[in-house]
């Protein structure tokens, strides 16, 4: 007895021969090859110009170059000085309404073709965002004094 005979009995006694075989000739193996060929396009390509771009280009890299900075500029004081905080707050407030808003667009191009749910769910999703928004003016998250 050897390991062939067990994985023989295995394999045809869990049907997992006719599965293999089943995808061997499926329309999901075509779908999916042309996907395959492209990935592997995708990363020869990139391998090339990674490479091609190492070994054309000419290095001399200059003490301006080396240097902490490429503008030539000393710094005029200590490089770790701290930030107003309101810097954040605002960075933060914008990625959240920015992000909010970008929700609108595809309920902007299929509003025709949305029922009465599809419609006032958004509409209390920009009631939420306008609240939302009122809220961090009325603290004062947006004001910059």
């Amino acid at each position: 007895m050897d390991i062939n005979f067990f994985v023989k009995n295995f394999l045809s006694s869990n049907g997992y021969v006719e599965q293999l075989n089943m995808l061997k000739h499926s329309s999901m193996q075509e779908e999916y090859m042309s996907i395959f060929i492209y990935l592997c396009f995708a990363i020869f390509l990139a391998l090339i110009i990674v490479v091609l771009s190492y070994f054309l280009v000419t290095q001399s890299p200059e003490t301006e170059k080396l240097s902490t900075y490429e503008c030539g500029f000393e710094p005029y004081g200590d490089t770790r000085s701290q930030f107003n905080i309101r810097f954040y707050i605002i960075a933060i407030l914008f990625i959240l309404f920015d992000i909010e808003i970008i929700f609108l667009l595809p309920w902007c191009v299929s509003i025709s073709q949305l029922n009465l749910l599809g419609f006032w769910s958004m509409i209390e999703f920009l009631v939420e965002l306008g609240i939302g928004f009122i809220y961090a003016w009325c603290v004062g998250a947006i004001e910059w004094s």
